[in-house]
């Protein structure tokens, strides 16, 4: 054989010998506990309902699933993280509208690509939500608008951050309604969101129900309305802005991913026990008692969704910045 042959041999070698080993290491997947990067802040809604679900994928998974909180920049440093993970299985994430839309959108991180990514599986969907603290006295939305006209730009309503989800959504409903706000954003999430708003910080909220199911079921928070096309089933109580006049319509989705180039047989490990996880009547349950508003969508759907949700936000974004609300 001759030292080039013996080359090619060797290099042919190596490579079989490296896809062998990854074949053997997807075979016995997962072998050790998994990482989860929750990319907003602890406690909060997001960070709850994932900690939630993903305790019920330990078991059809067979191993531990320990989440980390790494937030800033709206969840892109989170994610980031996950993008330049190894992909191995043992690193998964959890996105959210922000992390699929506004940190792309705003470049708010370098090296931020959501093609590093691979979508396993969208675990919730759920409309937005005004809630009010209890002190305010306001119990429907007429009450909110009357004060909001009465002292325009005082009324305080918060956010996830400039030209984020909340924000957005917060925007069009005061468009809708005509009103002035005062927009506060919580660029590191929900959980801050919310202590704002039971403490009186801020008078009213643009957030998930999840984010507030405990403190509305304590009397802290009042809802006043849901951006959904129907009511809420957590809140059969609460109209819709439609039903009361105003096409306000928007929601969030929390979804499941891993670094792109993720092998295809642990990706269908994962999602097989991520839907296993999802159909446990015990999380049903759950689910239901505390507005997770679970809905399942597979990686392909998930994918389908989020590009026809993004394209109805990047008109909104493109809007402020043309109004000069953010930068270039």
């Amino acid at each position: 054989m001759t030292i080039r042959n013996s080359i090619r041999a060797g290099i042919a070698g190596l490579a079989l010998a490296a896809t062998a080993a990854v074949t053997a290491g997807a075979q016995d997947y997962p072998a050790k506990d998994i990482t989860h990067i929750m990319p907003w802040s602890a406690g909060g809604g997001t960070d709850t309902v994932m900690r939630t679900f993903l305790q019920y994928a330990e078991e059809p998974l067979g191993v531990g699933i320990r989440t980390q909180n790494v937030t800033g920049a709206q969840s892109g440093v989170g994610t980031l993280r996950l993008m330049k993970s190894r992909p191995d299985g043992y690193t998964i994430g959890s996105l959210t509208w922000d992390s699929m839309i506004t940190v792309p959108y705003k470049n708010l991180v370098p090296g931020y690509d959501m093609s590093q990514l691979s979508y396993l599986a969208n675990v919730t969907l759920y409309p937005t939500v005004l809630a009010v603290n209890a002190d305010t006295g306001w119990e429907t939305l007429d009450d909110f608008i009357a004060a909001a006209k009465e002292a325009p730009g005082d009324v305080t309503i918060s956010n996830s951050g400039i030209a984020g989800i909340w924000h957005l959504h917060a925007l069009d409903m005061a468009d809708q309604i005509g009103v002035e706000l005062n927009h506060v954003p919580f660029p590191n999430g929900s959980a801050e969101q919310r202590e704002a708003l039971i403490s009186g910080e801020n008078d009213a909220g643009s957030l998930s129900y999840a984010t507030v199911a405990g403190a509305h079921d304590a009397g802290q928070v009042n809802v006043l309305a849901v951006m959904g096309d129907k009511r809420d089933p957590s809140l059969p109580d609460v109209p819709t802005f439609k039903e009361l006049g105003y096409d306000v319509v928007w929601g969030g989705m929390r979804v499941l991913a891993v670094p792109a180039d993720t092998p295809d047989d642990i990706k269908q490990t994962l999602t097989e026990g991520f839907k296993a996880a999802f159909d446990n009547p015990e999380f049903q349950e759950k689910a239901s008692a505390t507005g997770m508003n679970a809905y399942w969508m597979d990686g392909a759907e998930t994918e389908a969704f989020v590009q026809k949700t993004r394209e109805r936000a990047t008109a909104m974004l493109d809007k402020l910045k043309a109004d000069g609300v953010i930068g270039e």
